[in-house]
């Protein structure tokens, strides 16, 4: 259980975002050898952001500029949102 100024916080899971960068790519017929060498990012970067499930733990600010420049794509359209699947307890009204 997460601690926020010593005391036990529960956290609700709102959902999911998910880099679709791996998508992006394969549809532009690029490798990830050529999009590092356009972009300027290391290899191992461009190879952990196309994780087959586009799930990611950070990304900087410039790798997005990077990424967004060279694919010439808004950040909007390398990130989708997954809703929660429906968990025990939680319900879908508004808050």
């Amino acid at each position: 259980m997460a601690k926020y100024r010593g005391r036990k916080v529960r956290m609700r899971r709102k959902g999911l975002v998910r880099l679709r960068l791996r998508q992006i790519v394969q549809e532009r017929d690029l490798t990830g050898y050529a999009l590092s060498r356009y972009t300027g990012l290391s290899l191992n970067t461009i190879y952990r952001l196309t994780r087959p499930n586009g799930r990611f733990r950070l990304i900087h600010a410039d790798t997005l500029e990077r990424l967004c420049a060279a694919l010439r794509v808004t950040p909007g359209e390398l990130f989708e949102y997954e809703k929660p699947r429906g968990a025990v307890g939680q319900s879908d009204r508004p808050l």
